[in-house]
């Protein structure tokens, strides 16, 4: 008897497991925060430096969840022009959402003496399709001068 139970809960076991396992490879894979969310940075003038993020298919980047600044303070952020952005409830959020999909520039303005600076970039965004969150994602270019006073 105690043969038959046991053989029993093993094949209840093997069955939940491989229940799980099919389920889990049923969800999409999920790709890495470098590939969903690729940035590069290009100074404009004097003062602006324009972000251009690539953002996979499937994956959004959430308007207010940028944040910018310098490792100087002799250079310092001045402000953020962002373009208009797409707004829906987020579920994983709970909220309604200002995203982007495909792509965005981002231009940073800034402010101070003309001088190599670090310039860090901090986003986030999501998988929209399971309404999985990224940790924000942050990266840092080094933006030479561009001739004279700027500020």
């Amino acid at each position: 008897m105690k043969t038959q139970r046991r053989e029993f809960l093993h094949s209840v076991a093997a069955a939940c497991l491989a229940a799980f396992c099919v389920s889990v490879q049923a969800e999409p894979d999920l790709l890495q925060p470098d590939e969903v969310f690729r940035v590069s940075a290009r100074r404009v003038d004097a003062r602006v430096v324009e972000l251009e993020y690539i953002i996979a298919p499937g994956y959004r980047l959430y308007r207010d969840r940028f944040s910018f600044k310098t490792d100087n303070p002799a250079v310092t952020v001045a402000g953020v022009d962002l373009p208009p952005s797409l707004e829906k409830f987020d579920k994983a959020i709970g909220q309604t959402m200002r995203y982007y999909i495909d792509r965005v520039a981002v231009r940073v303005r800034l402010a101070g003496s003309s001088q190599t600076v670090k310039l860090v970039a901090t986003a986030q965004g999501c998988a929209a399709i399971v309404g999985v969150c990224y940790a924000p994602i942050t990266k840092a270019f080094s933006v030479p001068p561009m001739g004279g006073k700027q500020g």
